[in-house]
């Protein structure tokens, strides 16, 4: 036990005196920042004017520019002209001095027609907006003309109101669900393959170095390979709680709480509760005992590191075929696809997640799949253990299945 806790401490500290744990740390702390704060301080400036829009109504329909701003575009200079003025305006649009649009608005077969004068339809990506503007307006000018009383004026002016009555009420909907899910399931399938493939990678190194021969001789192998994986996993886990603590204060600093608006977007990451994040960290720890005990055995057959990309590449092939079947499972988590998914190992970690984060999975289908993982972890330690028992010692030939086969029977 003693050795184990000596490699343990020792692959731990290692890791966290790397330039890439302190380089990545912050790089994603500064990414997190930049994407919870950008946003908002561009949305606490002031809309900025790109260019005037003249108005001219022949139907005096159309009094003041404020409508315009508040329900067409707050983008633009409103400015109701006169006929005598169109001319002017006129030039200034095709000369490109100020002006980016004309309006007219006239009646047409007792009608209201708009024309709208631009250079570009490109220029014009409010034609919507004003088209309802311009009806709303147009349709109670011509009420008020009837001399309607103001009941009689509500009505004809009420909009239809819309109520959903959800027969599964409080269950989950993929339109709030989808991108939370999307992005932690993305985090979770980097987090397990970047901590996995270092394990990877350290061992080969050692290996190379011939320090493993020096080890072995105190070490058993099995402990050399769980203190490994053990020590660089905490120190994984770590950096993890760094990175969501630094983004829990800037959010909370900022006063966005949970929710954030990415490319655009508004992610609400408040829906996921505590249950979700609870069975987030299981599947996390889970599934990176079992690609990290992989990953520890594939490093073990390498005699130098530069090869350690070719013998982990089915790992990573795999670990990415995980992550797809995933995200093809969060457009219908009770499918057929996300269901027989999480009863398989190399997915459960993913498809697992998707299922809880998106839809709502009886406790039987949680318990399962988490037991089958678990016993595999174990069952995947146990070979992995074999297998790095074997490679470790092998230098100068390559470990093919036949040799193997035999290391591991002799032992």
């Amino acid at each position: 036990m003693r050795n184990f806790g000596l490699v343990f401490a020792y692959s731990f500290k290692e890791r966290l005196r790397s330039k890439a744990f302190t380089y990545l740390t912050l790089i994603m702390i500064l990414f997190l920042a930049a994407v919870v704060l950008v946003p908002k301080w561009l949305g606490d400036d002031e809309v900025s004017i790109e260019g005037e829009i003249a108005v001219m109504d022949k139907t005096g329909t159309i009094s003041a520019t404020d409508g315009f701003k508040e329900f067409v575009s707050q983008s633009y200079d409103w400015k109701i002209i006169q006929e005598s003025e169109l001319a002017g305006k006129l030039s200034s649009l095709t000369d490109k001095a100020g002006v980016l649009g004309i309006v007219q608005i006239e009646n047409v077969d007792r009608k209201p027609v708009i024309k709208l004068t631009v250079n570009k339809a490109d220029d014009a990506p409010y034609i919507r907006e004003l088209n309802s503007y311009v009806q709303s307006q147009y349709t109670l000018s011509e009420i008020n003309k009837l001399g309607l009383n103001p009941d009689q004026q509500e009505k004809l002016t009420s909009t239809v109101q819309v109520q959903v009555e959800e027969m599964e009420a409080g269950s989950k909907s993929i339109t709030t669900t989808y991108w939370p899910v999307y992005m932690v399931t993305f985090m979770l399938y980097l987090l397990i393959y970047m901590f996995g493939s270092n394990v990877a990678v350290s061992v080969s190194v050692e290996k190379g170095s011939r320090v493993k021969e020096i080890l072995i001789t105190k070490v058993k192998p099995v402990q050399l390979l769980f203190g490994k994986v053990f020590g660089v996993g905490l120190a994984g886990i770590l950096q993890f709680a760094i990175i969501i603590s630094a983004a829990y204060l800037i959010m909370t600093l900022s006063g966005t709480g949970g929710e954030l608006e990415v490319f655009g977007m508004q992610v609400d990451f408040s829906i996921l509760g505590g249950k979700t994040i609870l069975l987030l960290t299981v599947f996390f720890i889970l599934g990176y005992f079992f690609y990290a005990a992989l990953f520890a055995a594939a490093g073990s057959m390498v005699s130098r590191s530069e090869e350690i990309n070719q013998v982990t590449m089915p790992i990573s092939i795999l670990i990415m075929v995980a992550l797809m079947v995933a995200l093809f499972s969060m457009v219908n988590p009770d499918g057929t696809l996300a269901v027989v998914g999480s009863y398989i190992p190399f997915l459960t970690p993913f498809v697992m997640f998707v299922r809880i984060g998106a839809s709502d999975p009886t406790a039987m289908e949680i318990l399962l799949p988490t037991i089958i993982l678990f016993i595999s972890t174990l069952v995947a330690c146990w070979l992995s253990a074999k297998i790095y028992q074997v490679g470790v010692l092998l230098y100068g030939q390559k470990l093919n299945p036949k040799l193997l086969y035999r290391a591991i029977k002799a032992l």
